[in-house]
């Protein structure tokens, strides 16, 4: 579980995302884009701490999964759009990716680490959010009983 968690906290620096992007580049100018490079650069992205680089590099991934037949390759293309997908918070989405793999292989344990790991967080966030809105409702109800207490006095 530590290691999921690592992978979903890890953040790749801004230098060595330009060094894949302008991998990626080069290749795209030469029209010599391969899946490899283009997965390099990928999963580069799906780790930086830019969600707009986060979204790019989901829809390279997407690119990738829909453009081949190799059921590895589409089995870590999903990953990794599961992964990309919970470090946007987009959970429902990544469960999702991670059902489609764990419909195929129900033993992955990489999949399902992440699942779990996903589904801790969703709980933990939703309670905060519960607690929040909680709060704030108690405040709102605190202030509007002052205030009416204020214009009973009057």
């Amino acid at each position: 579980m530590e290691q999921t968690q690592q992978l979903l906290e890890e953040i790749v620096l801004p230098d060595e995302i330009q060094r894949y992007r302008t991998v990626f580049e080069k290749a795209k100018e030469a029209n010599q884009v391969t899946e490899q490079n283009k997965f390099s650069f990928a999963y580069c992205l799906v780790r930086s701490k830019v969600k707009a680089d986060i979204r790019y590099g989901l829809h390279l991934l997407k690119e990738l999964y829909d453009s081949t037949r190799n059921d590895d390759a589409k089995r870590d293309y999903l990953f990794y759009l599961a992964l990309g997908n919970a470090r946007l918070n987009e959970y429902e989405t990544a469960l999702k990716f991670l059902d489609a793999i764990l419909h195929v292989q129900p033993g992955n344990h990489q999949a399902k680490n992440l699942k779990d790991e996903i589904t801790r967080r969703m709980t933990r966030e939703g309670y905060i959010g519960v607690g929040i809105a909680v709060g704030a409702g108690a405040l709102l109800v605190g202030g509007l009983t002052a205030a009416a207490i204020a214009l009973l006095k009057k």
